[in-house]
């Protein structure tokens, strides 16, 4: 009856220290593959069939789907150029110019990954192909819940948010190629007193 007990003990104690280690080398292993670019960062080979463990396992637990090598690339942000953290509360200004790309979206997402969805029948994501930009093909995107005239992407709520930036069709897909790209900066115009 003793050595049934120990068994069981131990058994125990090794499914939840695997499990538990399972969960915080998924959680931790967000740099293997990744490509910074300012405050941006991609993993590019996410998608593809040879893709790391931690790098599938992720997206699993994400539940989100992924581009694929030759689709395009996938950048995301959860940091303003001043490095604070980007709260749906906030208001934003993400200026650049086009990447190289056949076409580009920006959306905010919950860090669950679930997309931000604005009130009042707004979309949740801007297209590159109905930004208005200057003379110098440069746009600014205005983010956060208080309507702006020009490119505004709608925000909702509080609390922290991640921004997806999505390049379809691009020749930077490898990470040889989306670490030399200049993307949009992203700074912080102020905040809703709560």
């Amino acid at each position: 009856m003793r050595f049934t007990l120990l068994v069981m003990i131990a058994v125990t104690i090794a499914l939840y220290l695997g499990g538990w280690s399972a969960r915080w080398a998924i959680d931790h292993s967000s740099e293997i593959g990744t490509v910074v670019v300012g405050q941006w960062q991609a993993t590019p080979f996410a998608g593809a069939p040879d893709a790391d463990p931690y790098s599938k396992a992720r997206l699993a637990v994400l539940g989100n789907l992924t581009l694929g090598i030759g689709e395009g690339i996938q950048f995301r942000s959860s940091a303003d150029e001043a490095g604070r953290p980007l709260r749906r509360e906030c208001s934003y200004v993400i200026a650049g110019t086009p990447p190289p790309a056949r076409i580009f979206t920006l959306a905010a997402y919950q860090p669950e990954g679930q997309l931000i969805r604005p009130s009042a029948g707004r979309p949740g994501w801007l297209t590159s192909n109905n930004l208005m930009r200057d003379d110098a093909n440069a746009f600014k995107i205005a983010v956060g819940p208080k309507a702006t005239a020009g490119n505004w992407l709608a925000t909702s709520g509080t609390g922290p948010m991640t921004l997806m930036l999505a390049l379809y069709d691009t020749p930077a897909s490898a990470a040889s190629g989306a670490s030399s790209l200049a993307l949009p900066s992203i700074t912080r115009e102020g905040c809703l007193d709560g």
